[in-house]
């Protein structure tokens, strides 16, 4: 029993290790005012309505916060995410989407994602109030960040996945405690 309890002490601190290793390496792959310009997808499954949108486009970011997706389908439409700011542009309509309040459900989403495209793991689980797990897959640093209890709102689940050699953000996924998810894709 107390070889059980010490080889299972070990492995879990060797995971941890290793989780924290992930961490560093794609923190170290990041630089302040870093830029990426891409094609992306977003593809937003709503299964209880068994529904599915999907839309393209193109993608810069500037780190440390500054996301704007321009949609080429459907044309015309646009996020912008500032430090301050999170404003997207429907069917022609303007929408500037409170950010003032910390908790509000805007400010979280605008902060994970311009800390995503940063790499910054552990500040988005921090923030979502998630754990955190690392695994390496076929080229990529996959994170899963699971919120800690069941959430009545917001953001139940987010993977985020990473090009190992370049710390690129290649596919994030954000699953809503009402089980609809959207996938963001690069190309």
């Amino acid at each position: 029993m107390k070889k059980t309890c010490i080889l299972a002490a070990l492995m879990l601190f060797t995971c941890n290790i290793f989780a924290a290793g992930i961490q560093d390496k794609i923190l170290s792959l990041h630089k302040k005012g870093e830029t990426m310009t891409t094609s992306f997808t977003e593809v937003k499954v709503m299964p209880k309505m068994k529904k599915e949108l999907k839309k393209e486009g193109t993608l810069v970011f500037t780190s440390p916060d500054n996301l704007r997706l321009d949609y080429t389908s459907p044309e015309g439409d646009y996020t912008l995410i500032t430090a301050t700011n999170f404003e997207t542009l429907r069917n022609g309509k303007v929408q500037k989407l409170p950010t003032k309040n910390p908790q509000n459900r805007w400010t979280i989403l605008r902060s994970t994602l311009l800390l995503a495209f940063s790499g910054k793991v552990e500040e988005m689980a921090a923030l979502n109030n998630a754990t955190a797990e690392y695994k390496e897959e076929a080229g990529e640093y996959v994170c899963t960040l699971t919120a800690n209890g069941k959430q009545p709102q917001g953001i139940a689940q987010l993977v985020v996945a990473y090009n190992k050699k370049t710390g690129q953000l290649q596919r994030l996924t954000v699953t809503e405690a009402n089980g609809n998810y959207t996938t963001y894709s690069v190309k």
